[in-house]
């Protein structure tokens, strides 16, 4: 093998089928062998991030222009890495779809309730999948089955969530190319944020999800950047604000009016109205930042310059900017990347 080249594993399902504790327990089986392992996610790493920092593993978000060839990927992809484990939600769908496109050898993850009547189990989530089932399953897919209770003779997780045969996963090769910049500046931050940020900065001292004990250390101000990370209290206010120090929050809402949220997730009830074909042709073939999808449709989320999902439009709620800036306060209103808070002149290393 190509010495350059590394092994990728692409572990693929819809939600709550237990792809991110194989990613997880993957991960440990390789590490247990002395390897560095890159922990991947499509734009799903906003709500696992934390799970990921937690389990002290290096985690990485891949960007929607990232799948638009082979190519592209290898630029997003973190150079001193082993293997490369990546998670796609839901496959079947335009969005996931593009990513499986670049890869000849895929493990589907799905659960033992599910496993023997999982097309209907797949359409029954949206009946637009059909469309993009077959680009799906044109290649070498590995089944591993999860929530099994006992040990079968394929790759599969038990109930007591032990890994088997994680020697029969299947995995790509790609040439990673992605080296980030690197800072020894004092860095504190709370919440979830892009993990990339610690890659960036080493010294980052993270709360968890303790804004109780992160705000002690947040009005003394005796640090170069602090990172406030969203939660899932979409009503939380933060009283403080700091004089000079430079910060970058990824709950708006913190800090800045909006609009009456909705205890029922609004996008729940979005649907796929534009042709699931036509929105993975754009993301191929238009410049990133192209419109993918017809407004009120589930994937209208997209529509920015970033191809990253909007939180406002998300939570039906459309009166702050994607990205913004106030003083020494950056807002991002979704999982924008610190690679694009760079190129756009918000953050300086």
């Amino acid at each position: 093998m190509n010495e350059k080249r590394k092994q990728i594993y692409v572990l693929a399902s819809p939600c709550n089928q237990g792809k991110t504790t194989t990613a997880l327990l993957l991960e440990k089986y390789f590490r247990s062998k002395g390897l560095r392992v890159a922990c991947l996610q499509t734009m799903k790493g906003q709500y696992d991030v934390g799970t990921f920092l937690q389990h002290n593993c290096y985690q990485y978000t891949l960007p929607l222009e990232a799948a638009k060839s082979k190519k592209m990927l290898e630029l997003w992809l973190p150079k001193g890495y082993d293997k490369y484990i990546l998670e796609v939600t839901l496959p079947h769908g335009p969005i996931g779809a593009a990513y499986i496109d670049l890869f000849q050898k895929i493990n589907e993850v799905i659960s033992n309730e599910v496993k023997d009547n999982w097309k209907n189990y797949v359409l029954g989530i949206s009946s637009s999948f059909l469309s993009i089932w077959d680009l799906i399953y044109a290649r070498n897919v590995q089944r591993v089955i999860t929530k099994v209770p006992s040990k079968i003779e394929s790759p599969c997780v038990d109930t007591s969530f032990n890994l088997h045969h994680p020697e029969d996963f299947v995995s790509d090769t790609v040439n990673p190319k992605m080296l980030l910049p690197k800072s020894d500046a004092r860095v504190v931050a709370v919440g979830a944020f892009p993990a990339e940020f610690w890659d960036i900065y080493p010294n980052l001292k993270w709360y968890g999800y303790d804004y109780v004990k992160f705000m002690d250390e947040y009005r003394t101000e005796r640090y170069e950047l602090a990172i406030v990370g969203s939660c899932l209290d979409r009503n939380l206010k933060l009283l403080h604000k700091p004089e000079k120090s430079p910060v970058i929050c990824y709950q708006p809402s913190c800090y800045l009016e909006s609009s009456t949220l909705s205890c029922e997730d609004q996008h729940s009830n979005m649907l796929v109205k534009s042709d699931p074909l036509e929105i993975f042709r754009r993301i191929k073939e238009e410049p990133v930042g192209t419109p993918l999808a017809d407004e009120g449709c589930l994937y209208e989320v997209y529509n920015n310059k970033f191809w990253t999902p909007d939180c406002d439009i998300l939570w039906n709620n459309r009166n702050l900017p994607m990205l913004s800036q106030k003083d020494n306060m950056t807002f991002c209103n979704g999982w924008i990347l610190p690679q694009y808070l760079i190129r756009e002149g918000y953050l300086e290393v």
